[in-house]
Parts: C-alpha cells; sequence; structure tokens
C-alpha cells in the first residue's frame, strides 16, 4: 500500500512541475559586424539572479564601433511550469548606412543575445512550447531588417564565438520586421510567434534569444525594441489530472473495504 501512494505521488508531481531549485544565469552580449562581416566589437553583461530562476539586468550602457545603446532592462521571471524574459533595448546607430550607390554600402549588424542557463522549471519531459512577441519603434532610426529568434538548448549552454548565433534550438520561434521607414513603429511578424511543441530535454537547461538589426539606412538617430519570449509547459488534460489525483483516495477506499470484509467475517 505504501508502494501504491508513493507512485501516485510521483506521477502527480511530475505532472504539475516543481520549482526552479537553481539559480539562473543571466546574461546578454551584444555585437557589431561591420559591412564585411567582420566582428567590430562585442560587450556582454551579466544581470543579477535569484534563487527561483527569476533574474534582471537594468540600465546597462556600451559604445560598439556603429554604435550607442542601452539596454533599459532584461526581466526574467521563472515558476514551476514556465520561464520568460521581456527586454528593452535603445539603440543610436552612428555607422555606415546602406545604400545602393554608387558606391554600394551595406551598414554595420548589431546582433543581441539574451542567455539564461541552469534553468530546471517546466522540469525534464514537460511537454512545452514557446511564444514570442516584439515591437521595434523609433523617432527616426531606420532599419531594413529586424530578427527575433528564440529556443530551447539542452544543458548549461554559454555563448559561442562573436558574430554567430548559437544553433540546436528546441522549439525555436522566429519573427522578422522592420524599424522606421516612414512609419512611427512596425510590429514583429507573425507577432506573437509560436513555436512547435517540444519535451524539456534536460535539467538543466538554456532560454536563448537573439535580436539582430541590420540594413540601416540613416544615421544619428535613436530607435526603440520591446520584446519578450515566454517558455510554458502545456497543461495537462483535465481527466488526467483529476484521476492521478484521486487515485490515492481509491486505493485507500478499496484497502477499508478489503480490511472491513475481513472483520466481520472474523
Amino acid at each position: 500500500m505504501r508502494k501504491f501512494f508513493l507512485a501516485a505521488a510521483v506521477a502527480v508531481a511530475a505532472l504539475f512541475g516543481s520549482a526552479a531549485s537553481a539559480d539562473a544565469a543571466y546574461q546578454i552580449r551584444v555585437t557589431s559586424v561591420n559591412g564585411a562581416g567582420t566582428v567590430v566589437g562585442t560587450t556582454t553583461f551579466n544581470g543579477t539572479q535569484n534563487a527561483d530562476g527569476s533574474g534582471v539586468t537594468l540600465g546597462s550602457s556600451s559604445s560598439l564601433p556603429g554604435f550607442s545603446l542601452t539596454i533599459v532592462n532584461d526581466i526574467g521571471t521563472s515558476g514551476p511550469n514556465f520561464v520568460s524574459s521581456s527586454f528593452t533595448l535603445n539603440v543610436t546607430y552612428t555607422g555606415t548606412v546602406t545604400a545602393a550607390g554608387p558606391p554600394a554600402t551595406t551598414s554595420n549588424k548589431l546582433i543581441v543575445e539574451v542567455l539564461a542557463s541552469n534553468l530546471s522549471a517546466p522540469p525534464v519531459g514537460a511537454t512545452s512550447f514557446i511564444t514570442s512577441n516584439g515591437s521595434p519603434s523609433t523617432s527616426g532610426l531606420r532599419a531594413n531588417s529586424v530578427v527575433m529568434t528564440s529556443g530551447v538548448i539542452s544543458g548549461n549552454a554559454v555563448f559561442g564565438a562573436a558574430g554567430t548565433t548559437l544553433g540546436g534550438q528546441l522549439g525555436a520561434t522566429l519573427g522578422t520586421g522592420t524599424m522606421g521607414n516612414g512609419i512611427v513603429s512596425s510590429v514583429l511578424n507573425p507577432n506573437p510567434a509560436n513555436g512547435v511543441t517540444f519535451a524539456i530535454p534536460s535539467d538543466p537547461f538554456t532560454f536563448y534569444q537573439t535580436y539582430t538589426l541590420s540594413g540601416f539606412t540613416n544615421r544619428n538617430q535613436t530607435g526603440s525594441l520591446s520584446a519578450g519570449s515566454t517558455l510554458s509547459a502545456t497543461p495537462a488534460p483535465a481527466g488526467l489530472v483529476l484521476a492521478l489525483a484521486g487515485m490515492p483516495v481509491f486505493g485507500l477506499g478499496a484497502y477499508i473495504r478489503r480490511r472491513r470484509n475481513v472483520t466481520a467475517k472474523v
């Protein structure tokens, strides 16, 4: 009987998940790549993190070749069955603009990577999905391409070589759009971007997001990008939850009835 209760308790715990048990390492890396594809500057910001898997980076500024930028905030939150990140970046572009020429020119590219490692919620095996949304807005800065991605990587991932982004992501989302170009703001498409469902691969795992801005067509202007992604475990069917939750009760009832029958016969 004791074994039966233990098995049922394990099943329910696996179904609902458990709280994140380890600190998350929140890092943001920004990299400037020139028109020839050469990395010309990179900076990494290390945010603070909490025991529940949440974290924050506030007011970090940097000057890279072609860019002056401020990470207004990157706020991570975590619970038993989700982890999310909300990100706001202000950018001023001072480099070469993209133009057909003559002579033809290509602007710098800005790559922003947000990495949250050492996560354990949702739990291993939980069927999960990622939802991302974003809105680049500007008072004057124009860029022909804004690309946002997010995904999960097994284990504690670390940044690759500057100017590259990590591959092998599970449940990846993709949103694309522009910045400025005659309108006050441009929403990424699709918005939200939804990834396919997948199983959490390991404990710990890494939640990884990228934002790539390129094709700037003016300079000495400032723009802003606000975006975020949420990784969530899909809820279990209500009937299954009820069945698992009720198993110990049904087992106890059967045990009591058997005891009563034995007593009556004696």
